[in-house]
């Protein structure tokens, strides 16, 4: 039942696809992030900004295997947003790395030394940019559906968290202390 103004808040069904999309997107980015970085530490020598994407990337890998499936379920309600936050900011420190690495001088001449592969450094450097980002707007995406669930359907209309009425317009009858 929408108020005067309109419905405030998209269906929940758009904020539900959209995540489902985007938490996919950001598992990828995060799969090729891995795979990138163990790649390079299996041929050459490792480097500490190697092992944090390596890390980063599988933690973060695993922890969104379930994510690709709550926003699926109706019970679900955005409560991976705290999560999202904490790993966007993971995520840019960790293309400020690949920016630092591969971006400040010949992309030949940094870790790992192999005197190339700068197009799979480059490629690390743009899904680390992607896997932020999707983060961020995941983020974005799980809080809004976390908002979302405080306006729910009741018997009496839609109510919010504070008990009245959606207009606020619930008034008390003084004499028998009830809601009019």
């Amino acid at each position: 039942m929408a108020n005067d103004y309109g419905d405030p808040h998209p269906t929940s069904k758009v904020i539900r696809t959209l995540t489902l999309l985007n938490h996919f997107l950001h598992w990828v980015s995060a799969i090729i992030v891995m795979s990138i970085a163990a790649y390079f530490i299996s041929k050459w020598h490792t480097n500490t900004h190697l092992t944090y994407w390596v890390t980063i990337a599988a933690i973060d890998s695993l922890l969104y295997l379930p994510a690709l499936v709550l926003p699926l379920m109706k019970s679900y309600k955005g409560y991976l947003a705290p999560l999202a936050w904490i790993y966007s900011y993971l995520w840019l420190t960790a293309f400020i790395f690949a920016s630092q690495d591969y971006d400040y001088r010949s992309c030949a001449w940094t870790s790992p030394y192999s005197g190339g592969h700068c197009s799979l450094k480059k490629t690390l450097e743009a899904f680390a940019f992607l896997a932020f980002f999707t983060n961020l707007v995941g983020t974005i995406l799980e809080w809004r559906l976390w908002d979302k669930q405080r306006f729910k359907p009741h018997a009496g209309g839609m109510h919010d968290k504070t008990g009245g009425g959606v207009g606020g317009n619930t008034a008390i009858n003084p004499t028998t202390q009830t809601t009019v």
